[in-house]
């Protein structure tokens, strides 16, 4: 075992460094303000962890979804999950700094899920936060094996959404623990209502919803007296980075028999990572009867301009084929030694058909993201091949790269 030096009243004394970083680890409540909440309503709690560090990867947000009853209604996420509830969503430091400020947050994350995960991933976590077998066929077990079911006029199971899915803070590049500097930090939710969350079939009227003994599982770490003493140095000199990869959203409004789509993202941001397009019939919005996580598919060309350059590639990407190639792509999944992602071509041409792009130079390194500034404007543009007889509304969601530099007393933001 190594040793370090400890100089006390002018005597240098030996002694053995600690065998592990951490002292202690168990999971601990973290509670809203209010414990029940309906849908539609915004939620809020602050982090109550105090010195202790949170390994954000294996924490929850848990709650129990009553959905009230509607005599002959049959109730489901749809294409979605328990994570349609979660429309937008903001993170604040204890100090007032926005950390995080995510619009649509369900309809860009259940891209990310299906996307960018494996089909295992859907058997398991996905299951628990409500994604279905049985009408999306993303896992690999058999129909009706989701555990956070939702039904007509009962209390469905414990939902558990990762914490990770909730806001993309919560989901660090390095893997590492959240320090303790981020203490005090505040989580506002606005939910999403139940006609968007839900869908329905049958019943006259629609099913209302309500978050029962909501709160949050955060797994807690108690780290040794030498590993804070140390971690604090580095912050009172040099300070600690955090980063992660945000999220920016852009919508417009498309009328119906318009062929052409073309427009700026108006962000400047310092790293791009990748962006993803996305369409909602406006027919179907705020309908209980439609699915809105069912995203419009017409067939179309697109291509991103960022300055004078012309991605992904130099010409349109044409027809869904070449655009699942391109999501594909953009996710790391097209490389043999990936773990393949759980959306199949069927699927993405019934049901997502996002128009996808990396910023990334090096996608095998993940290194050399491209900047978006003022000088070197984002455009996108698409193409109908027929034009849709539907107004629809495009989601635009640009990610970026955020690092965050701790103090032991305040968190400053660079993008």
């Amino acid at each position: 075992m190594s040793k370090q030096e400890m100089i006390t009243n002018n005597l240098i004394y030996s002694v053995p460094s600690a065998s592990t970083l951490a002292i202690q680890k168990n999971d601990q409540k973290n509670y809203f303000d209010q414990r029940n909440y309906s849908a539609g309503q915004t939620i809020r709690t602050t982090f109550q962890t105090g010195s202790k560090y949170i390994d954000v990867l294996n924490s929850q947000l848990c709650f129990n979804l009553v959905c009230s009853n509607v005599a002959g209604a049959v109730v489901s996420f749809g294409q979605g999950s328990a994570l349609n509830l979660i429309k937008n969503v903001r993170v604040y430091s204890k100090s007032g700094t926005e950390l995080v400020n995510i619009q649509n947050h369900n309809v860009a994350q259940m891209i990310e899920d299906k996307a960018g995960k494996p089909k295992k991933w859907f058997d398991s976590v996905g299951s628990l936060m409500g994604y279905d077998n049985s009408n999306t066929g993303y896992g690999t077990g058999p129909v009706g094996t989701r555990f956070a079911d939702v039904g007509n006029g009962v209390a469905g199971n414990e939902i558990q959404i990762p914490l990770s899915c909730i806001a993309p803070i919560f989901n660090p590049l390095g893997k590492q623990l959240m320090p303790s500097t981020f203490a005090g930090l505040v989580l506002e939710i606005d939910l999403a209502t139940a006609a968007e969350a839900i869908v329905r079939v049958g019943g006259a009227t629609d099913n209302t919803l309500e978050l029962r003994d909501i709160y949050l599982n955060l797994s807690c770490t108690t780290l040794s007296d030498n590993a804070v003493a140390s971690l604090n140095e580095v912050a009172g000199k040099q300070l600690l980075e955090y980063s992660y990869i945000d999220c920016y959203t852009s919508r417009l409004t498309q009328n119906a028999n318009n062929q052409v789509v073309s427009t700026s993202i108006n962000k400047a941001v310092g790293f791009a990572d990748h962006i993803v397009a996305c369409e909602v019939l406006q027919s179907v919005k705020n309908s209980q009867t439609a699915d809105e996580f069912a995203l419009a598919s017409d067939v179309s060309d697109y291509q991103y301009t960022l300055g004078s350059v012309q991605l992904p590639s130099q010409n349109f990407v044409e027809g869904p084929r070449l655009g699942y190639k391109q999501l594909l792509k953009t996710y790391n999944e097209y490389r043999e030694d990936s773990e393949g992602s759980s959306l199949g071509y069927l699927n993405f041409n019934s049901n997502v058909n996002a128009k996808t792009c990396s910023f990334s130079k090096d996608q095998m390194m993940a290194m050399s993201l491209m900047p978006v500034n003022s000088a070197q404007s984002l455009r996108y543009e698409q193409k109908y091949d027929t034009a849709p007889a539907q107004a629809r509304t495009i989601y635009v969601f640009l990610y970026y790269l955020k690092v965050l530099s701790c103090s032991i007393t305040d968190t400053t933001v660079n993008m």
